[in-house]
């Protein structure tokens, strides 16, 4: 990935910036000054903002009271009236009343203030009321009432303003401190201008000769005919590195051709191996279809057929041959079962009993030896119908049919780590490296002759059943003999079903 470059900036410019830079400094110093003076008046405005609608305050809540006490001794209409003007003021100026700094002593004059401020009002509307009713004790009771609370108001608020200037007293010194560490703070930045202009001017001296001379560098290399060069590390952003530049774009145009190449020719090869891939899954469905198309051949005439070939060599005495077609008829009556209905271990290893009887009786007993071992821990494991019989003709034919005798097969079975192994061993001619690398590869089918399903067949079905790869590994020595290793997810009987 192609790192970012900087925007261009011509030396002029960058001349020009230093010099911005100088400017912005003394221009922070003078801000800063000015910030701090305006901050103070903003503080000092706030609080004579706040005396001034206090004492405004202050002054409607006597005049309430003044006008209340006219009021109360002529009962002249024009005193009620300012009366109700001014406890209007009251009532809307009240509630709005503010501290520049709250806290708790401050907060609770205010609240203090305010209630006090709802019984003042309250008590001088009952005074009037008690004066419009002619009582004379009434009015008299509610205006000392009064005139208690607006003495208590007056000294909560007397007691909010001095409060408010002792802390804005502090403030004021603070702030002033803090303007003198400002003015010592802009001297201190005045001597670093003066610093920084002269380390700028050091390093853009640098900056300017540093890329030419690599420039320069790289033209005597050329000089000497070597024509291969690095890409130039130019740093800088000016005109010397539009010339640098073009080295690098060069360079980077040739590799960044060179990878397009490489993955042209990797996603060719990906889907080179994606149709290999299709003509295998294709070949897989045409043999289920055919062995689907051999299905259809009416089992129960054939197998009509055998059973009374069985019931006459039972006439005839003749046990064997009554044997023999009993367990012909039963390999087939398994082989046409569908294969879409799973089976167990213990299912597939009676029938690889009944098939190595067959072969027995072909062959002869003391040409080729057969074992199945089945242990019950795995006799309930389900698998898909007819796996090891392929297995096994591979092993027949492939591997000790050619023996004169001493053939050998071996199917066992064991669990390990919470999976069935099944194991299926001869001792024949073994397969050499070339077809076990296109065995291993998925390349070679040869198929069975009794299932007409190979290897390749049932390795397909089991990564169907199962849903993972890797079940089955072959191995091989030549002139010693196969084995093939079944390592299966253990499910017992209900928990599988073939997709």
């Amino acid at each position: 990935m192609a790192t970012k470059q900087p925007a261009f900036q011509t030396i002029r410019s960058k001349l020009l910036i230093a010099f911005l830079l100088m400017l912005a400094t003394f221009a922070l110093v003078s801000f800063i000054s000015y910030y701090s003076e305006r901050f103070l008046l903003n503080r000092v405005n706030v609080l004579l903002t706040h005396n001034l609608k206090l004492k405004e305050f202050r002054a409607d809540v006597d005049n309430v009271v003044i006008c209340l006490e006219k009021y109360l001794i002529s009962r002249n209409f024009n005193n009620l009236r300012d009366y109700y003007r001014y406890s209007q003021a009251v009532d809307g100026e009240y509630a709005n009343l503010g501290v520049i700094k709250p806290t708790l002593d401050n907060f609770l004059l205010l609240e203090n203030i305010r209630n006090m401020t709802r019984s003042f009002l309250e008590q001088g509307e009952a005074a009037v009321q008690a004066k419009r009713a002619r009582d004379s004790s009434g009015y008299h009771h509610a205006f000392l009432e009064v005139s208690r609370y607006r003495t208590n108001i007056n000294w909560a608020i007397d007691r909010l303003i001095t409060q408010q200037l002792e802390e804005n007293s502090r403030q004021y010194l603070l702030i002033s401190k803090r303007l003198t560490d400002i003015q010592r703070l802009g001297q201190v930045l005045i001597a670093g201008a003066l610093l920084f202009s002269v380390i700028m001017t050091i390093w853009i001296s640098y900056r300017l000769t540093k890329p030419l001379r690599k420039l320069v560098e790289a033209a005597r290399t050329i000089t000497r005919g070597k024509f291969t060069l690095p890409p130039l590390d130019v740093s800088s952003n000016d005109e010397v590195a539009v010339v640098a530049g073009t080295f690098n774009d060069m360079a980077s145009s040739l590799d960044r051709l060179i990878r397009e190449m490489k993955n042209q020719s990797e996603l060719e090869k990906r889907l080179q191996e994606q149709e290999l891939q299709n003509l295998s899954m294709k070949n897989t469905v045409r043999e289920a279809e055919l062995h689907a198309l051999q299905s259809q051949i009416n089992p129960h005439f054939l197998f009509n057929m055998l059973n009374a070939g069985v019931q006459l060599a039972v006439l005839e005495n003749a046990e064997q041959t009554a044997d023999y077609v009993d367990k012909v008829s039963s390999l087939l009556r398994y082989n046409l079962r569908r294969l879409d209905v799973p089976v167990s271990i213990a299912e597939e290893a009676n029938h690889l009993r009944t098939y190595f009887f067959i072969l027995r009786t072909r062959y002869g007993d003391d040409r080729f030896q057969f074992e199945v071992s089945i242990p019950e821990a795995v006799a309930d494991v389900q698998i898909p119908l007819l796996t090891l019989q392929p297995i096994v003709e591979n092993a027949l034919i492939h591997g000790i049919e050619e023996l004169e005798s001493g053939g050998r097969i071996t199917v066992r079975a064991w669990m390990e780590q919470e999976q069935a192994v099944i194991e299926v061993a001869d001792n024949g001619r073994g397969i050499d490296e070339s077809t076990l690398e296109l065995l291993q590869q998925n390349k070679s089918r040869p198929p069975g002759h009794t299932t007409g399903l190979g290897l390749q067949n049932v390795k397909e079905r089991l990564r169907i059943f199962f849903g993972a790869d890797d079940l089955m590994r072959i191995e091989s020595v030549s002139g010693r003999g196969t084995t093939v290793t079944l390592r299966l997810p253990a499910r017992s009987g209900g928990e599988s079903e073939v997709a």
